[in-house]
């Protein structure tokens, strides 16, 4: 039970993203990308704000600070927040470019290889993974089935295929911001174990991602790049529920990272990832038509590196260090 529940939450953090990126591309088309990743963030922030008003959560929160003017954590480790902005940010970008299969392909072929590096270089609560043949080889097996998966539908669209250097872009900006969310998520699992409540870990994120994409639309407004859109009242009601989902993400994310390696928590979200958008395709009448045999067997081979992953043993004879000691590597 003490593996299985974090496994079924990293599960459930990979439902997440495909219904997410789906959501904001759809506030992304009417206000913009930049604008609509600072609502999603921002409205996240306003959730979570009201939540600390409970007073346990406010002192769990509180603990962070005391902790990094303390010394025992240090300010890099409470800024994974910036990963999971420039993640969104990256969403808003480019699901509409590229569709919500290519976004996860990108991000998946990001986390997989900064996974294992984030583990060797111990940045999560546990210790540093050595590069074992077992580890390397789940993370080249999913790899191997997103590529399966991904040349199953090269084309996400006609505008989206002939946007040339644009499409390749943002697949780029995409798959740094997937590396950036192992970053995070190791992170994340740091700062929960100072202050013991994955939903304040949550805030903290929220609020330097929401302070980070404020600094990047000043910067762009500044430059000329960045114009106001108005926001109809057309959207429909879930076109603003990013955020919440966000929530949802960073809290389970925060849980599962203490009790799982970073790159198990990225090898199992990879398996969600892609069966949610197989089924996000079921359900829509142009994916529908793609859903072939390649598609299913990228899928299965992604499945079968996350169970591999999972049953994987870390290295015995070595116990987990403090927050403490985990602040002075």
């Amino acid at each position: 039970m003490a593996t299985l529940l974090p496994l079924l939450a990293a599960g459930a953090c990979g439902a997440v993203l495909p219904v997410q990126s789906r959501v904001n591309g759809v506030l992304s088309e009417q206000v913009g990308a930049l604008p609509a990743a600072t609502l999603s963030f921002g409205s996240g922030l306003v959730v979570l704000t009201l939540l600390l008003g409970l007073a346990p959560l406010r002192r769990r929160a509180a603990a962070v600070w005391a902790a990094v003017r303390a010394g025992s954590l240090r300010p890099w480790q409470v800024v994974g927040g910036v990963g999971g902005a420039l993640l969104v940010a990256s969403q808003t970008y480019a699901v509409p470019l590229v569709g919500v299969t290519a976004f996860l392909v990108a991000v998946i072929g990001g986390q997989s290889v900064s996974a294992l590096l984030v583990d060797r270089a111990g940045l999560g609560p546990g210790p540093a993974q050595p590069w074992r043949a077992g580890r390397v080889g789940a993370a080249a097996l999913a790899v191997v089935g997103v590529a399966v998966a991904a040349t199953a539908r090269p084309d996400q669209g006609g505008a989206a295929v002939g946007a040339g250097v644009g499409f390749a872009l943002a697949l780029v900006l995409v798959c740094a911001a997937g590396a950036l969310t192992s970053v995070q998520q190791a992170l994340n699992g740091v700062v929960t174990t100072v202050s013991r409540a994955p939903v304040a870990t949550a805030w903290v994120n929220f609020l330097t991602g929401t302070l980070t994409l404020v600094l990047l639309g000043l910067v762009a407004s500044l430059a000329g790049g960045l114009r106001p859109s108005p926001v109809g009242a057309g959207l429909p009601w879930w076109a603003w529920t990013g955020g919440v989902m966000g929530i949802v993400f960073i809290a389970l994310a925060a849980y599962a990272v203490q009790h799982v390696p970073v790159l198990v928590f990225a090898l199992v979200t990879i398996t969600t990832q892609l069966v949610v958008g197989v089924l996000l395709d079921a359900l829509d009448p142009v994916g529908r038509a793609a859903l072939g045999p390649q598609l299913l067997l990228g899928v299965a081979l992604a499945l079968t590196a996350s169970v591999w992953a999972a049953l994987a043993r870390p290295a015995r004879g070595r116990r987990a260090p403090s927050p403490a000691a985990l602040t002075h590597r």
